[in-house]
């Protein structure tokens, strides 16, 4: 039996007898319950979609669904307007919604697509520059703590470090959907990634870094509940988590900063920086804005490729 094939038998064998959708008791079922029941039948459709039919086809349902989305009355849609009026606007920056949503998609639906297909497809979609810089950051011992954003496919980002021979692991956020959060989170484990969720604390991420392996964080956004200080973003201030400065300072270790990018032949590039060393005696507030600083470059370079309906800049200094 293949892989698609027992994929394809999994997909919708989830406990049905406790599903209350299918109990025979749907009419007194609210429709917030009834949409939270049809939800991950729902991503695993996407997923298995996604994992069997070819990439083309993907991308045309992304831009598609992209386009749908982009005119419907939701209020991510208004969010993405208000940044085209202000940060976009300031920066000289030009990207429909359409484009932003189209761009998400394809993203999570070629992560969808790679997660069932072998290293050797994956490195012909997936190619890394910069791996250089991070054997030298290895040499010193302390671990590293690699900083990227929500750009592009960046899903795919610990599976291409893991097939260079680097142990990574990856903080998770929780999500109010635990079902959706379970088949993410097995889909990110199955290169044999690591992922910690953020409620665990440091505990777990300074155990991994003094084993001088790879620690992923994500600081692109003002996530609520986690420690953050104001820092300059696209031009304006915006919370962003410090703990990547915070391990950088106590523990001496170097911090890497990456992206991946999709280019104009759908293939994707890894681009990793040169490392950064920092000490205690250095501010906070300049290692964040050094590390915002690399990121708002990423997205002056392909604004499109950037998740713009999440509300980076809901919080204000004052």
């Amino acid at each position: 039996m293949n892989e698609y094939t027992r994929f394809n038998q999994g997909l919708f064998l989830d406990k049905m007898s406790s599903n209350p959708v299918f109990s025979g008791t749907m009419k007194k079922i609210p429709f917030k319950t009834l949409r939270h029941a049809m939800t991950v039948p729902a991503v695993r459709l996407v997923i298995f979609a996604a994992a069997v039919s070819p990439r083309f086809i993907s991308r045309l349902n992304a831009v598609v669904a992209g386009w749908i989305l982009s005119i419907l009355p939701l209020p991510s849609n208004r969010v993405v307007r208000k940044h085209q009026r202000t940060i976009m606007a300031d920066n000289g920056i030009y990207v429909s919604v359409a484009q932003i949503y189209t761009s998400v998609l394809i993203g999570f639906l070629d992560f969808f697509y790679l997660s069932y297909r072998n290293d050797k497809c994956f490195g012909k979609m997936v190619k890394v520059k910069g791996s250089a810089n991070m054997e030298e950051a290895l040499s010193h011992g302390k671990g590293i703590i690699a900083v990227t954003a929500h750009f592009s496919a960046w899903e795919l980002l610990p599976r291409a470090m893991k097939i260079l021979g680097f142990d990574i692991g990856v903080v998770s956020r929780s999500m109010s959907q635990k079902g959706i959060e379970r088949v993410l989170d097995n889909l990110r484990q199955k290169p044999g990634i690591k992922t910690i969720h953020r409620k665990a604390g440091a505990a777990p991420i300074m155990r991994l870094l003094r084993d001088n392996r790879t620690m992923g964080m994500l600081i692109d956004q003002d996530t609520k509940g986690v420690q953050s200080e104001f820092a300059d973003f696209l031009g304006c201030p915006a919370r962003t988590p410090v703990a990547p400065a915070l391990f950088a300072k106590k523990l001496m270790a170097p911090v890497v900063t990456m992206h991946i990018s999709r280019q104009k032949n759908s293939t994707y590039l890894l681009e990793i920086d040169e490392p950064l060393f920092f000490d205690s005696e250095d501010a906070t507030a300049d290692i964040l804005n050094t590390l915002n600083s690399r990121i708002s470059q990423w997205i002056l370079d392909a604004p499109e490729q950037w998740v713009w309906f999440h509300k980076r800049w809901r919080s204000r200094p004052d």
